[in-house]
């Protein structure tokens, strides 16, 4: 990812050319797969081609424009492809992602990453021997290889994410989950208010063997949870929910990649859980602006889903935000179905259209309870003024 753009989703700029269900009753595809220059290079384009490299749509880096035409190739190969997941695979594609990221042209592709990892291929081939020597530079398991970027850049990066195209008229986003804090004393006073089934959950949550530490996201470094360990929880986490049918296995991966991408460009803190055995299986990226405090991003892997850490979480951060002084509202952000807005709804959490209305997202950003402002947001408090008026 190239400092111009830290806010690549990869779900609208990877583009799966070609895919389709393979006839076999077994959950494989066949992806006719385009062999410009016989794999030579990712970007080495024949002489029948008719649009130079860099306007590709399903390279990693994102074109310039996204209506590009596909290249016409002088040749094809259909490769079939294997929807499962396992330890080794998203080590290969971490594997491959730091390569493109750190610029190697050869792998500025997700296709063809999809096609040399999951697909099926001799192991002497050049698809093989691209994962062979993206392995051989994969970084340690918990290593932060995310881009540095300013703390600046991290805050215009984060007001996507948290809503401002609503603040600044653009477009109207889906309503956002809050809960206003005023009311309570303490979080017991909140736990008091919930169902039975709701406070039960929140003692299972309570009584789990994890642990959580805070890791604050830097300007200037990679963010802490720019690592491989964290990446198995956001594929881990999009897998379980958006690959309902293998149709869909592909699309979640590639969601993945973007959503991981998002988070590690973005400002705020970390809350790490680890298990008893100190591997990593989920984390909490909140961000506090003005006198809210948003529960940004959420991944867990399928051991933590197990273990009630979003419940745990969720706790953990309105405990906080009644505790901290100056903070109103705490913004859980929009909910991906019905039923996780009803989910929400039980733990005091309203669905509101106008949430802007309501959260106070004016002011600089805060970290470590200090307000530090490492970029010029005041156009946008402007906005949000204007919009309350």
């Amino acid at each position: 990812i190239t400092r111009r753009s830290p806010r690549m989703m990869a779900a609208t700029t990877f583009q799966m050319v070609g895919l389709m269900l393979s006839a076999r009753p077994v959950a494989a595809y066949r992806l006719k797969l385009p062999l410009p220059g016989e794999y030579h290079s990712m970007t080495k384009f024949s002489s029948r081609d008719k649009y130079p490299p860099r306007e590709r749509t399903n390279s990693l880096v994102p074109p310039r424009s996204h209506r590009s035409p596909q290249p016409e190739c002088s040749q094809s190969r259909e490769v079939l492809l294997s929807a499962s997941l396992d330890d080794e695979k998203v080590e290969q594609l971490f594997a491959w992602l730091s390569m493109a990221f750190a610029g190697e042209s050869r792998y500025n592709n997700l296709m063809l990453a999809f096609a040399a990892i999951f697909g099926e291929h001799a192991q002497d081939s050049h698809l093989q021997g691209l994962v062979d020597e993206a392995l051989a530079n994969l970084p340690p398991e918990d290593q932060a290889v995310g881009e540095s970027f300013s703390l600046g850049e991290r805050e215009a990066s984060s007001m996507g994410a948290m809503g401002a195209a609503q603040w600044t008229g653009r477009f109207k986003t889906r309503p956002h989950a809050l809960l206003d804090v005023r009311p309570f004393e303490s979080i017991d006073e909140w736990t008091q208010g919930l169902s039975r089934g709701s406070r039960r959950t929140l003692t299972k949550a309570l009584a789990q063997n994890f642990s959580v530490s805070v890791r604050p996201i830097h300007g200037d470094e990679p963010a802490p949870h720019s690592s491989l360990a964290h990446f198995r929880c956001v594929v881990a986490h999009e897998v379980r929910l958006l690959a309902d049918s293998p149709e869909n296995f592909f699309d979640a991966l590639s969601q993945a990649i973007g959503r991981y991408v998002n988070t590690v460009s973005q400002t705020g803190e970390i809350r790490e859980y680890r298990d008893a055995r100190g591997r990593v299986i989920a984390f909490a990226h909140e961000v506090r602006k003005g006198r809210t405090i948003r529960g940004q991003w959420f991944y867990a892997n399928d051991e933590a889903a197990k273990a009630y850490v979003w419940f745990h979480s969720v706790r953990d951060l309105v405990k906080r935000a009644i505790e901290a002084k100056g903070v109103t509202i705490v913004d859980l952000g929009p909910s991906g179905s019905d039923s996780f807005s009803m989910l929400k709804e039980r733990y005091g959490f309203a669905s509101i259209d106008n949430w802007h209305m309501v959260a106070d997202y004016q002011g600089p950003f805060w970290y470590d309870d200090r307000r530090i402002n490492g970029g010029d947001d005041g156009f946008f408090d402007r906005l949000l003024r204007m919009a309350k008026i």
